[in-house]
C-alpha cells in the first residue's frame, strides 16, 4: 500500500504554492523570541492573535509595509506580534484569510525538535539494529556491518594493494542513500560537537533515548563517537592518508538497509579534502572526548595523533583531487579547491595544542568567512576561533578573529532587514540543500550574537528556524513529523523502505531551489521561481532528500535558540544588559570574606578543581593575596598558555577592583571591543571572565581568585559558585 500512494503522488505531483495562507513557524516560539507571520497583500492591514480554541484576541496590531520578495514572486506583508509573550496555543486572523496553523508559546519549546534533529543521525547508524525500546516503530534490523571492506584500486597503496580486506565499520549512512563519505561526515560530527562545546548544558540534560544513554556522557557526544569511529577506520595507518569514501560501486535500490547489502562496498581513493576534513574534527573531538577519559579511554589523545598524521599527509599531498573512479556512480563530493579545508584544520589543531605553527598554517589574513557547507568550510575555522578566544595564544589576532565573525553576521543579517520574507536568505542562496543553507546562515549569525550580543543577530537566526518549520513562500514545515504540514515522503531509503506510513522523524529535507536535477524522473514542479521549486515526494532527491550535514545545523540552532533567547521578555537588551551589571555588582558584595587565610585558600581552590572535574571540565585555577600565589593548579590536559590568561585577567580585577568579567560586560555595554580596552594594554591586561576579587570585609581586595580554560562566562559562573557554597551565601546571584 506504501509504495502506490507513493506512485499515485509520483504521478500527480508535488507541493504547490500557498499564496492564500498565513504563514507561520508551525510548532511555535519561545516566550522571548521574535513572533513573525508572512501574510500575503491584499488582505488587509491589521492582524490579531486569538487563542487556538477560540476567543478574543490577545493580541493585534498593524501588518508591515508591503514588500516583494523575488525567490517566490510574492508581495507580502509582515504581522509582528513579538510582545505575546503569555504561554498558550494561539492562531493568527487576518480577515479574507483562513486563520493560520495553531502555534504554541512556551518555555523549552525547542526540546522536542532539538531530540528529534539529533536522534535522527541515531536512526541512520549502520553495522546496529535499531531496537524498539530506542527506535519505535522505526526498528529495524542491523544493516551494513562494514567488517569486510574492499581496498579499491584507487585506493591502493604498497601496504594495501587493490582487493585488500579491512574493517570500517560504524558510522552514519550520508543521506537517503547508504553509502559513508568523508566530506559530509566531517561538517556535520564537527557542527554536533561545536553544539555541546557551545551549549553543554542543553545538551547535558538533553536525554535522546539512545543504547548508550545514561553513561554518564551526553548524548550529543556518544552519538558523535559513533561516527568518529568510523572515521578512524578510514586513515590508512601507514602513511596518515584518508579514504575519501566508503561506498557500493552504485546506488542501492529503495529498500531497507538489511535488504541492499549483497554488493561489496570498497573504500576509494585518499584526497586531500578527507584528509583535512577528518583532521579538523578529530582536533575538536580530541578537547570534546578529553574529559571522558573513563567511558573512552585513551581516545582523545588518539584522536589528536591521528589529525596531526592526517594533517601531514595533506601537507605533503595538498593538490588529491577527487573524482569518482570510472566504475563507480555514487555521490562523488569532489571538491576543486582546498584551501578552506586547510585552513580549518588548521585553526582545530590550533584550538587544541597551542602550536603557534598552526596558525601561522592558517594564514588567517587570507581567509574570509562564509557560511559554512561541505565543500567551503571556511566559517568554520572562524567560528571556532571565535569562541575559543579566551584560550587562544597571544600570537592570534583577536580583532581579526572578531571581524570575520561580525562581518559576515551583520551581512546576513543586512539581507535579513530587507527581505520581504524576514529572512537571511536571497534568491541566488537557493541551492541544493537550501534549508542547509537557511540553518548554516542561522548558526554564522549566532556566532555574531555570541560575540558581542547585537539583538539583529539574534532574531535574524530565528527568522531562519522560522522559515525551515513554515514560514516560507510553500507554507511547509520542512522537518518530518514536526508541524500542521511536515514533508511526508522524504527521498530516504529507510523511510520508504519500512512499512510506517510516517517518515523517520527530526529529518529536515533538502528544500526548494530552481535547478531540478530530477526533473526527468519526477513530476513537473509547481515552479521553476528558486523559493517554490519542490516536491514532497521520493523521487525527488534534489528537493526531498536528508542529509546528515543538513541535519547538523538544524541541531546545533534548536539548542542556541534555546540557550542564546532571553529568558525575561519583557526587558529591552539594554535593560538585560544593565541587570548584568547590577547582578556582577551583587556578586561581588555579598561574596566576601570575614577574614582570608592560606588554609582558606587551599581550600577553595581544591573545591574549584573537584567542581571542574565533576563537570568534567579542564581549568587552571590560581588564588593569590597581596602578590604571593597561595595556591595553583593545572588539571591534566591543561595548556601552559592558561597561566597567561590567569595573569593578564587577574591584572585587571587589581587594578580596576572588579571581576573581569565585570570589565567584559561593561565594556560590551558601552559599545567597545572588550579587546582594546582604551588604557588596557592587552599584552597586560584581558577583559575575559575568570578572575574574582578577594575582598575582606573592613579591609577591602587583597587578591584574586582565577580560573582559565572555559569560555569566559562559564570561567566566572565556577568561581561564583564555589564561593557561594563555601561562603554560604543564599539566594540567586
Amino acid at each position: 500500500m506504501k509504495r502506490l500512494i507513493l506512485l499515485l503522488l509520483c504521478a500527480t505531483g508535488g507541493a504547490t504554492a500557498a499564496p492564500g495562507i498565513v504563514k507561520v513557524n508551525q510548532i511555535g516560539f519561545l516566550p522571548g523570541s521574535q513572533k513573525l507571520a508572512v501574510v500575503p497583500q491584499g488582505a488587509g492591514t491589521r492582524f490579531e492573535v486569538v487563542p487556538a480554541a477560540g476567543g478574543k484576541p490577545v493580541f493585534s496590531g498593524t501588518l508591515g509595509a508591503p514588500a516583494r520578495w523575488d525567490a517566490s514572486g510574492e508581495t507580502v506583508r509582515i504581522a509582528d506580534f513579538t510582545g505575546l509573550v503569555a504561554p498558550g496555543q494561539y492562531r493568527i486572523k487576518v480577515d479574507g484569510l483562513p486563520l493560520s496553523d495553531a502555534f504554541p508559546v512556551k518555555p523549552d519549546n525547542y526540546r522536542a525538535l532539538s531530540v528529534a534533529s539529533l536522534k535522527a543521525f541515531y536512526f541512520n547508524r549502520t553495522a546496529i539494529a535499531l531496537a524498539p525500546q530506542y527506535a519505535g516503530a522505526w526498528a529495524r534490523p542491523a544493516g551494513h556491518p562494514d567488517d569486510k571492506v574492499v581496498v579499491h584500486a584507487s585506493a591502493a597503496s604498497g601496504k594495501r594493494p587493490a582487493g585488500t580486506v579491512i574493517a570500517s565499520s560504524r558510522g552514519w549512512y550520508d543521506a537517503g542513500d547508504y553509502n559513508k563519505y568523508l566530506p559530509s561526515s566531517g561538517i556535520s560530527t564537527y557542527t554536533l560537537l561545536a553544539a555541546f562545546e557551545h551549549f553543554p548544558r542543553w545538551f547535558e540534560r538533553l536525554d535522546v533515548n539512545i543504547p548508550e544513554s545514561g553513561n554518564g556522557v551526553p548524548d550529543v557526544v556518544d552519538e558523535a563517537m559513533w561516527n568518529l569511529e568510523w572515521m578512524l577506520s578510514m586513515q590508512d595507518p601507514a602513511d596518515g592518508g584518508v579514504y575519501h569514501k566508503l561506498t557500493n560501486l552504485k546506488f542501492d535500490a529503495m529498500v531497507m538497509p538489511h535488504l541492499a547489502q549483497s554488493a561489496p562496498r570498497y573504500v576509494v581513493a585518499k584526497s586531500t579534502s578527507a584528509a583535512l576534513n577528518f583532521a579538523a574534527t578529530m582536533a575538536a573531538a580530541s578537547r570534546v572526548l578529553a574529559p571522558y577519559q573513563k567511558q573512552y579511554p585513551g581516545m582523545a589523545a588518539k584522536m589528536l595523533a591521528a589529525s596531526e598524521s592526517a594533517w601531514k599527509w595533506a601537507q605533503a599531498n595538498p593538490a588529491v583531487l577527487f573524482k569518482n573512479p570510472p566504475d563507480v556512480i555514487t555521490g562523488e563530493y569532489g571538491d576543486a579547491r582546498v584551501d578552506d579545508e586547510f585552513a580549518w584544520a588548521a585553526a582545530e589543531l590550533y584550538i587544541t595544542t597551542g602550536k603557534d605553527s598552526y596558525y601561522t598554517a592558517m594564514q588567517p589574513e587570507t581567509v574570509s568567512s562564509t557560511y559554512p557547507a561541505w565543500d567551503d568550510v571556511r566559517g568554520l575555522a572562524w567560528m571556532s576561533l571565535a569562541h575559543h578566544r579566551d584560550r587562544l595564544t597571544p600570537l592570534a589576532d583577536r580583532g581579526l578573529i572578531s571581524a570575520r565573525a561580525d562581518g559576515l553576521a551583520e551581512r546576513l543579517a543586512r539581507e535579513w532587514r530587507t527581505s520581504g520574507y524576514r529572512v537571511p536568505m536571497k534568491a541566488s542562496d537557493f541551492v541544493w540543500g537550501s534549508n542547509a543553507v537557511m540553518l548554516n546562515q542561522a548558526m554564522m549569525l549566532l556566532q555574531g550574537y555570541r560575540l558581542n550580543g547585537k539583538r539583529d543577530y539574534l532574531l535574524a537566526g530565528q527568522s531562519a528556524l522560522d522559515y525551515v518549520l513554515g514560514r516560507n513562500a510553500l507554507g511547509y514545515s520542512f522537518v518530518t513529523g514536526f508541524g500542521a504540514r511536515p514533508s511526508l515522503h522524504p527521498h530516504h531509503r529507510p523511510s520508504q523502505g519500512d512499512s510506517v506510513a510516517a517518515p523517520v522523524p527530526g529529518w529536515v529535507t533538502g528544500g526548494p531551489q530552481p535547478f531540478q536535477q530530477d526533473k526527468a524522473e519526477c513530476p513537473p514542479y509547481p515552479s521553476t521561481l528558486p523559493a517554490l521549486s519542490y516536491l514532497d515526494h521520493v523521487c525527488s532527491f534534489a528537493s526531498n532528500e536528508v542529509a546528515i550535514n543538513w541535519n547538523a545545523p538544524l541541531v546545533y540552532v534548536s539548542a542556541a535558540l534555546s540557550e542564546l533567547t532571553p529568558k525575561d521578555p519583557s526587558m529591552s537588551d539594554k535593560e538585560n544588559t544593565s541587570t548584568a551589571l547590577d547582578l556582577l555588582r551583587r556578586q561581588e558584595a555579598l561574596l566576601q570574606f570575614e577574614r582570608f587565610s592560606n588554609d582558606m585558600a587551599l581550600d577553595i581552590g581544591l573545591k574549584l578543581v573537584e567542581r571542574a572535574k565533576a563537570k568534567k571540565q579542564v581549568v587552571t585555577v590560581e588564588i593569590a593575596r597581596n602578590g604571593q600565589v597561595l595556591f595553583a593548579h593545572g588539571m591534566e590536559g591543561a595548556p601552559p598558555d592558561h597561566m597567561d590568561w590567569i595573569r593578564r585577567k587577574s591584572n585587571l580585577a587589581n587594578r580596576t577592583g572588579h571581576s573581569s568579567f565585570y570589565i567584559h560586560t561593561e565594556a560590551v555595554q558601552n559599545g567597545l571591543d572588550y579587546d582594546a580596552i582604551p588604557s588596557f594594554d592587552p599584552r597586560e591586561y584581558a577583559a575575559h571572565g575568570g578572575a574574582f576579587p578577594v575582598v575582606v570585609k573592613g579591609t577591602g581586595q587583597v587578591g584574586t581568585i582565577t580560573v582559565s580554560g572555559l569560555p569566559g562566562p562559564d570561567d566566572h559562573q565556577l568561581v561564583v559558585d564555589v564561593l557561594k557554597d563555601y561562603l554560604k551565601v543564599k539566594g540567586d546571584i
